[in-house]
């Protein structure tokens, strides 16, 4: 019902406009109204039935679309034609006149013949290229673009379509990435299972075998084994932590406290760590508002930068620990007051190629992630993943043979 409103309103109006113009043109004496009336009521009907009929089937979308285009010009003839005819009966024109007219219409009709169907070989051009562009996509190759000329919808379509195409390329390239580094995972953390289980395996081994009979070399084993124990044990703890972080399931337990105590306990933890790689810990703290966190979380992070720290601290430097508050907040966000965590070390550095991707997960810079300096890498990943759980934000600075620092924010209390 709609639909038939949208044409037959229209016409209707177009058929009073019609009906007042003859007048205007004829004068009522020369013409009767009623036959007047009649002659275009049935043009219109005429019209308005063709044009119907060509709304449903262009509706059902058969055929190519430059036969759509072109019947829908050849439509518009059609009915020139019949109303120019039924005007000549209505006596609006003489009789005399109707080839004259009939030449004018034809002539127009051609040219819009001629130019509905170059519209329409350009439309199908254009679409046949989206739709080559998608073929291809649809195949596996992500490079596919489609030219864009104009300015209309369908330049607005290839220029979505491309911008499409690169997203989906930058998706799979990123998934590439990320495959290869979660093989590379693997194949470390296999790495450092097998090699305190190997380890294991020897020791109880020998000491099942009566091999080992010394009381002292048996204790000298036994805290072997511990320290292998511990070693799967943490790096159990990394991987399932994680798992969590990746599952967006770790529970935080927040509560507000002094920030200087976290890092005092991180330091007091590490200090035999630094003190036999000849490191120098240092902490310091200015005054700031009581942190809003869950503690064992927020030290673990410490704990993870400045071991990390130490490990790339040759003898004789130095690791600080300080602590400030940070008030810049994002544009357009409430003011607030944070806590400001910085862990600066005077180590090698990191690349610079390798600083933009050393918080993400799987991702094993040649220095700073390497298996030979600690750990399967899953440290900084974890890191960054608890002090996101936090609604803090972490980054670092560094520069090659200058050293890094390490920055993070927390909520204040």
């Amino acid at each position: 019902m709609a639909r038939l409103r949208q044409f037959a309103l229209p016409l209707i109006a177009v058929a009073a406009l019609g009906l007042l113009a003859a007048i205007a043109a004829t004068g009522a004496e020369a013409v009767s109204l009623y036959e007047l009336a009649v002659y275009l009521l049935a043009g219109g009907l005429l019209s308005f039935g063709l044009t119907v009929a060509v709304a449903r089937w262009l509706r059902r979308g058969h055929g190519p679309l430059w036969l759509q285009l072109t019947l829908t010009a050849s439509c518009g003839v059609v009915v020139a034609l019949v109303n120019a005819l039924l005007t000549v009966q209505a006596m609006l024109f003489s009789s005399d006149d109707l080839p004259r007219l009939l030449l004018l219409l034809l002539f127009a009709g051609v040219i819009s013949l001629a130019l509905g169907v170059s519209l329409a070989a350009t439309i199908g051009h254009r679409v046949g290229a989206l739709n080559q562009g998608a073929r291809t996509i649809a195949g596996g190759d992500l490079s596919a673009r489609v030219s864009v000329g104009g300015s209309d919808e369908l330049a607005a379509l290839a220029t979505e379509f491309n911008r499409m195409a690169s997203l989906l390329a930058e998706g799979a390239a990123e998934r590439e990435r990320q495959e290869a580094a979660r093989r590379e995972l693997v194949a470390a953390v296999s790495h450092d299972l097998r090699t305190p289980l190997a380890s294991l395996r020897a020791l109880t081994d020998a000491l099942a075998d009566g091999v080992v009979d010394d009381p002292a070399t048996a204790a000298r084993y036994y805290a072997t084994m511990r320290g292998q124990i511990d070693h799967l044990s943490a790096l159990i703890d990394d991987l399932f932590e994680l798992a969590q972080l990746d599952a967006g399931v770790l529970r935080l337990e927040c509560v507000a406290l002094d920030p200087a105590d976290l890092v005092s306990d991180t330091l007091n933890s590490l200090r035999p760590q630094a003190a036999a790689h000849g490191v120098d810990l240092i902490g310091s703290a200015e005054r700031s508002p009581q942190a809003l966190v869950a503690p064992q979380k927020i030290e673990r992070v410490l704990y993870n930068l400045v071991a990390n720290a130490i490990r790339h601290t040759p003898p004789g430097g130095n690791v600080r620990v300080s602590i400030r508050p940070w008030e810049r907040t994002p544009p357009g966000a409430p003011a607030s007051t944070l806590v400001l965590f910085e862990v600066t070390d005077t180590g090698e550095g990191i690349a610079a190629e390798d600083l933009p991707h050393i918080f993400e997960r799987f991702y094993r810079g040649e220095k700073s992630r390497s298996r030979a300096t600690g750990g399967a890498g899953l440290g900084l990943a974890i890191a960054r993943g608890i002090v996101e759980a936090h609604g803090g934000q972490i980054w670092a600075e560094s520069e090659r043979g200058r050293g890094t620092t390490v920055r993070f924010t927390v909520p204040s209390a």
